[in-house]
């Protein structure tokens, strides 16, 4: 990439690309796409890809009876010394986790999010919602995706006394702090762009001298799908990290 491209794509993506990554997109005004169609919801989504979504502009705090609380856990988001990725910290905390499908795709899984971690856990203990939906993908030993899991993170007031699950369809997990390595994205996950964002950082993250778990890999997602500017992260998890 030219600097000029460089420092517009490390602003956007909070890292500087690397220069052998063919990883440059235009983007286009909202509602707009490609061959010119329109938007036909109303709501000026992007039809193409675009600078993911600044995590400031998501992960601010919000009064719910005068009480300030935050819509996102507190990930240290380390940026990178490296180009190509971002590293970030995933404290130590408790989720709610649900299995899924290898092949569920992006509809479907806002139908698991619904279906088991809304109906059976967030509803009935009257819990809000937070940042981020992760999907952690098991990996057989040709890179294929063979097991699924969507979880979410419990809010701030939940975390030293979470509440049980009373459905086999969801568990309530301790995560251990975990190590990340990601490349954000302004898009869908079913984007074969967004597809390529794995491939890329495992190639940041081997060049740049660290390790990450090849059995696995992770996607998170921080904005209501097709509603305005997008953000979803491809991850990798450090060697060292244990879940």
């Amino acid at each position: 990439l030219s600097s000029g491209i460089n420092a517009e794509y490390g602003e956007a993506h909070e890292y500087e690309e690397c220069e052998e990554f063919d990883d440059r997109y235009e983007e286009l005004m909202e509602g707009v796409g490609k061959d010119g169609e329109e938007a036909l919801n109303g709501m000026h989504h992007f039809l193409s890809r675009h600078h993911p979504m600044p995590i400031e502009d998501i992960c601010v705090s919000m009064t719910i009876n005068d009480v300030l609380l935050p819509v996102c856990p507190d990930f240290s988001r380390l940026g990178s010394e490296h180009c190509g990725f971002e590293t970030v910290v995933i404290p130590q905390g408790w989720w709610m986790v649900a299995d899924i499908d290898s092949t569920t795709d992006e509809m479907e899984v806002r139908k698991a999010y619904k279906e088991k971690l809304y109906t059976h856990y967030r509803s009935p203990n009257k819990m809000r919602f937070v940042y981020p939906v992760i999907l952690k993908w098991n990996l057989d030993a040709a890179g294929n995706r063979v097991k699924g899991e969507i979880a979410m993170p419990l809010p701030e007031e939940h975390q030293s006394n979470p509440p049980p699950s009373k459905s086999d369809k969801v568990r309530i997990e301790e995560w251990k702090e975990t190590k990340v390595y990601l490349r954000p994205y302004g898009g869908h996950r079913g984007d074969e762009e967004f597809k390529r964002q794995f491939e890329n950082v495992r190639t940041a993250v081997s060049k740049a001298g660290l390790s990450y778990k090849e059995n696995e890999e992770w996607e998170a997602g921080y904005t209501y799908l097709r509603y305005g500017r997008q953000r979803v992260e491809a991850m990798v998890v450090d060697n060292g990290s244990r879940i």
